[in-house]
């Protein structure tokens, strides 16, 4: 994985925090892993989006109820 492909994704999940109002959880960089991850495998790796990177977090919210 490109680190710099992987810097973008954690800073946008850092801005996802912002946006819903909650301090960074303790499993951040777990859940930042995942939806590299994801993003990865199911997204054009090189025209990928911030809806990319929310759908990434809600396959992690499913696979973790």
């Amino acid at each position: 994985m490109n680190e710099n492909f992987y810097k973008n994704i954690e800073y946008m999940v850092s801005g996802l925090w912002q946006d819903i109002g909650i301090d960074r959880p303790s499993n951040h960089d777990d859940i930042v892993r995942f939806i590299a991850e994801d993003v990865e495998d199911a997204a054009d790796p090189n025209n990928w989006t911030s809806e990319d990177i929310l759908i990434a977090f809600r396959r992690w919210i499913e696979k973790n109820k």
